[in-house]
Formats: C-alpha cells, structure tokens, sequence
C-alpha cells in the first residue's frame, strides 16, 4: 500500500505515474481524504486534551468550595464526551476511507518500463536462439496439459479466477522439483538463507505490500467460497 506521505511529498510524480498506466490522476482526492483523517485527529485530539484539563479544573473548583464552577466544568465534561464519541467515529471512518483508497491502487511502473496499453506493446530485449520450427501446427502448451489431465483452468478459475492454473501428477510433481531446485541451488551455492514463513498473514503487513485486498478477492475469497459450497453440497 501506498504511503501517503510519499504521495504527499511526491504528488506530480505519482499522478505521472498512473497516467503512464492510462489511469486519472489522484493525488488531490487522495491528500483531501488524509487532509479529512488529519482534521479529525486534531478535532479528536484536542477534546480529549480539553476534557482532560477541565477533569482536573474540576478537581480545583470543589477544593476552592465554588460548586458553580465545579456544576459548569462537569456538563462541559458531559458534552465533550459525546463529542468525543463522535470525533472517534468521525477519525476512524476518514482512516478507513483513505486506508481503502490507498490499498485499491495499482503499482506505477518503474522508468525504465516502457509505456503501452497492453501485451502487444511489449520490447523484446534479446533472444535466445531461434524459434524451432515444426512440419505440422503445434498445439498450446495448455491444450496438452488439459488433454493428458495434468492442467486443470476450470477449477482454478473457480478458486482464483482467470489466468490461473491447478497443475496435478507429474506436472505437479515437476513444479515441486523445480522449486526446491531453485531453493537447493541458491542456498547452497549462492549464499542464500532459505526462511520458511508462517502460512498466514496479519492484515498490516499484506497491506504494506499493496496487494492484499486484490489477493483477497482474486485468490483467498473465492476459494472459500469454493470450500464453504462444497461443504454444504455434502452437507
């Protein structure tokens, strides 16, 4: 996710950015969003501040015998809790709208990335070799992998949406390979340490990635949704 000071500090570059994505700039409706959340914090702030001393004013009065004052200083006490209960309301819906704000937002491309609206404007770098050539019409690497049922997009789609693969037997197996060939490889000849995290996730440390609410609703929602029908199919 975004910080926001950044965005504050960097607002011509960041809207540069999404335009280079095709999207509107959104500097300015971002820093009114934290512009609201910082007026009230400093609105929440200083009722508290303010019932605080009149807490303690209240305190004087009753020790100088003046019950006027003392009665005055407790309805200013009554009313600044309310209000209080108000401002926190008011903080947390302005911290939840710019936090949804924030998290909704794409990565901006790097400098060196070049500008194109879709796959089709992609540079080729370099090339390895030459593309082979065939006497017959080659298949899709996908159409064999559904035909001898080692690739399976339906479910996948089901649990994570388009794009996205369940890979079963032997090409399951040969994922897994792969993957700890790259592990054994780095960690024993590159000076890598391999660290095994824990399988979930606080909600914080996802939304400092960026991606959190997209991996929620591309991946973790619909699979279990996916789970949850199942279960009541057997139900």
């Amino acid at each position: 996710m975004y910080d926001i000071k950044w965005i504050r500090e960097n607002a011509e570059v960041f809207d540069i950015g999404r335009q280079r994505r095709g999207l509107e700039p959104l500097a300015e409706k971002l820093l009114a969003l934290d512009d609201a959340r910082r007026a009230a914090i400093a609105k929440s702030q200083a009722a508290q501040e303010r019932r605080n001393a009149a807490s303690k004013e209240i305190g004087a009065a009753l020790k100088a015998g003046d019950a006027s004052l003392s009665k005055a200083l407790k309805i200013e006490v009554g009313e600044l809790k309310e209000s209080l209960m108000a401002f926190e309301t008011e903080e947390r819906e302005a911290i939840a709208a710019l936090d949804k704000a924030l998290a909704e937002i794409p990565n901006t491309p790097l400098d060196e990335v070049p500008d194109g609206r879709d796959e089709n404007d992609n540079v080729e770098l370099h090339r390895v070799g030459e593309p082979p050539h065939f006497g017959f019409a080659p298949k899709e690497h996908f159409d064999i992998g559904e035909a001898l049922g080692l690739m399976d997009f339906e479910t996948a789609t089901k649990i994570s949406g388009a794009r996205f693969v369940v890979n079963k037997g032997a090409l399951a197996r040969l994922e897994r390979a792969l993957a700890a060939f790259m592990l054994d490889l780095h960690t024993g000849e590159h000076g890598y340490t391999e660290v095994n995290p824990p399988s979930s996730c606080a909600t914080r440390p996802c939304l400092a990635r960026r991606n959190c609410r997209s991996f929620w609703r591309i991946s973790l929602r619909p699979m279990l949704d996916l789970l949850m029908s199942r279960e009541t199919k057997k139900g």
